[in-house]
């Protein structure tokens, strides 16, 4: 039997899973992957939220992509430094 590619998943449902993706066109995954991209991006969006309350959400989105792309590029691209707020 293969190891599950994550210590929560069983192998049988890793296998189970691999399967059902084959099974997929090319845009059945590209959009689940989209899916999931999106709901990953609201539930960060979410946690900036509760950690600067206050903030605008165009704020919020700012400190986010300072998260993903760093501080420095986001202030030289957007004028944005998120230490300054």
């Amino acid at each position: 039997m293969t190891q599950a590619s994550s210590s929560d998943t069983s192998a049988e449902a890793d296998r189970v899973q691999f399967e059902l993706f084959e099974k997929m066109s090319p845009s059945e995954r590209a959009a689940r992957m989209t899916g999931i991209t999106l709901a990953v991006q609201q539930l960060a969006f979410s946690g900036m939220k509760v950690r600067h309350p206050n903030a605008s959400d165009d704020e919020l989105w700012l400190r986010l992509a300072a998260k993903r792309l760093g501080p420095e590029l986001v202030k030289k691209i957007y004028g944005f430094d998120p230490e300054q707020c």
